[in-house]
Parts: structure tokens; sequence; C-alpha cells
């Protein structure tokens, strides 16, 4: 069973990815001064999105690791 502290922090986490995520869709001009076309918008999104799953990948893989151990 996952913990209160653990599904409390996933879903702090997805909270946040998801403030991101909607931030990179409504900025017009990125940090350079960039205009942001869909296109642009779509692989910032992506890339976003495959940093959340590395992190996501990490998480679980130490979660996995510590419940082998509990046992």
């Amino acid at each position: 069973m996952v913990s209160k502290s653990w599904k409390t922090f996933q879903i702090i986490q997805f909270v946040l990815f998801a403030c991101v995520s909607v931030f990179l869709f409504t900025r017009t001009v990125d940090g350079h001064g960039a205009v942001q076309t869909l296109e642009v918008k779509l692989i910032s999104f992506a890339v976003w999105g495959i940093f959340y799953l590395g992190v996501l990948a990490i998480e679980w893989l130490i979660y996995f690791i510590a419940r082998r151990f509990k046992h």
C-alpha cells in the first residue's frame, strides 16, 4: 500500500506539471524573445513531458526498490 505522504507528493507534483504545461502553452514569447508558434509550443511540451516521465520513472524505481527491501 502506498503511504499517504507518497500520494500527497504525487498530487502536488502533478499540479506543478499541469501549471508549467499551461504556462508553456499560454506564453507568446519565450525567454530569448522568440515568438512561440504552435510547433514550438508542442516541442516545448514534448521536452517537458519527457523530463516529467523521467522523474516519474526514477521515483517509481526508488519506490519499488524500497518496497522490495521492506518485505
